[in-house]
Formats: C-alpha cells, sequence, structure tokens
C-alpha cells in the first residue's frame, strides 16, 4: 500500500482502506455503504482506486490481522504510518465516522477491524463519543 502512487493526498483513503481490509477481505456491501454516503468523494479517491488501496493492504497485512486477537509489531508500525500520514484533524474525523458506518455495513463489526479502528481512534486522541457526536449529514472538509 505504501507505494510510491499513493501520495498525500490520498492518505485519508489509505486509513479507510487499511480499516476495511483488516477483516481479510474486501466486502462489496461495505464499498456501498462508503459510496452511500459519498465517502470516495470526500476522501477524494474514486471508488476503482479506494479498491486498489484497500488490495494493497489486504495483501501488505489484511490478512495477517485476522490470525490474532492483538496486533503484531510489524501491524502496529504498518498502520502508524498510514496514520500518520493523514495531519489534518477534520480528515481524520471524517476517515473515522466514514469507518465507523463502514464497520457495521456487513452486519457484523469483526475483532480485526475493531482492533485497528480503536488504534486509530488512540493515536488520533479521537474519542468515540466525538464520532458519534458528529451529525451524520456534516460534510468535513
Amino acid at each position: 500500500m505504501h507505494d510510491e502512487t499513493a501520495c498525500a493526498e490520498e492518505a485519508p483513503a489509505g486509513v479507510l482502506a487499511m480499516i476495511v481490509a483488516a477483516n481479510g477481505r474486501i466486502d462489496e456491501r461495505e464499498l456501498r455503504a462508503i459510496d452511500g454516503l459519498d465517502g470516495f468523494r470526500q476522501i477524494g479517491v474514486s471508488r476503482d482506486r479506494f479498491v486498489e488501496l484497500a488490495q494493497a493492504c489486504l495483501a501488505d497485512v489484511g490478512c495477517g490481522l485476522c490470525e490474532h486477537a492483538w496486533l503484531r509489531d510489524s501491524d502496529v508500525q504498518y498502520i502508524d504510518r498510514l496514520l500518520d500520514e493523514v495531519a489534518d484533524p477534520e480528515q481524520r474525523l471524517l476517515v473515522c465516522r466514514l469507518a465507523a458506518a463502514v464497520m457495521a455495513a456487513d452486519g457484523r463489526v469483526t475483532p480485526d477491524e475493531q482492533m485497528v479502528y480503536a488504534h486509530a481512534l488512540a493515536r488520533w486522541h479521537i474519542s468515540q463519543a466525538m464520532v458519534v457526536n458528529a451529525t451524520p449529514g456534516d460534510r468535513i472538509h
């Protein structure tokens, strides 16, 4: 995922892609949820590019995440690199809001998705209350 083609403008999409890929698959229901929230536009990538980013994350660490009940050091380092590329607090909150909606889109929040999401919240100092209290119709730019 972390290659020359991924630029700073795609950093929010990269984090959301990692959360989508955390359970070891890219679920069409999750992609539809992002689409329904106008999320691809909000994070600045096309649906096709987002799928590419998610597939790259899946290849890098996604499948390995679902084999453990914890984040390995190598996973934390990979995820932290992605997280640190998103510097804007409003973009961070947007990614968390989209992630919260997307994780539930397939009817089940998996432990691996929850681990990555909780790690992002902690790393970015965003509380679940901040995510929940944001109005769903708000557009954060």
